[in-house]
């Protein structure tokens, strides 16, 4: 009961980097879909199984970033004698940090593998942030031009499937109306 009147009248909001790769040519739906959303906040997944987390995420630096720590607070404890209960402690310590470093390690990878951070958003959930985001992202997009089947250069031959489709839609489309349309 206390619980429900702490939070009464109040909704959580989840906030979000958005970040995106070097190469940002290609149709707006290409783009979109090479986005990556980070989310804020703490992750109770690295927070109880860090080493395996970072192993599975793929963040070797981290993972040896962890391991160095944990190395040195374990010879820490053991130069000053320290009593078991203490690795204990320090161990779930350095797990906390984890969870709450897990977001801001998925940035730093993302950021030294080239990408860039384009638009923090938040919402209710990641879906809203999502919506919310792209309401106002994709108005603003460029095309490239490489992939405008309008350009008289465009060759779908070059293209990914989906842009060979389209232009052969397209050509259909336009063969169809030259053909059925109605003459004066």
């Amino acid at each position: 009961m206390l619980g429900s009147l702490l939070h009464f009248g109040t909704t959580r909001v989840a906030a979000f980097t958005v970040h995106e790769p070097q190469e940002t040519s290609g149709t707006r739906l290409e783009q979109a879909e090479k986005l990556v959303f980070v989310g804020d906040g703490f992750s109770w997944r690295a927070a109880f199984f860090s080493p395996l987390y970072l192993i599975v995420r793929g963040e070797w630096l981290a993972l040896a970033a962890y391991a160095g720590a944990a190395v040195l607070a374990l010879a820490v404890l053991n130069l000053i004698g320290a009593s078991s209960d203490w690795y204990v402690w320090t161990w779930l310590l350095l797990n906390v940090v984890t969870g709450f470093e897990a977001s801001e390690i998925k940035r730093w990878s993302l950021g030294r593998a080239g990408w860039r951070e384009v638009a923090t958003v938040s919402g209710s959930n990641r879906e809203e942030a999502e919506r919310r985001f792209f309401e106002a992202w994709l108005p603003s997009v460029v095309e490239s031009p490489l992939r405008d089947p309008s350009d008289p250069h465009f060759n779908p031959a070059e293209g990914d499937t989906a842009s060979r489709i389209e232009h052969g839609l397209r050509r259909f489309s336009q063969s169809l109306r030259t053909k059925f349309a109605t003459r004066p």
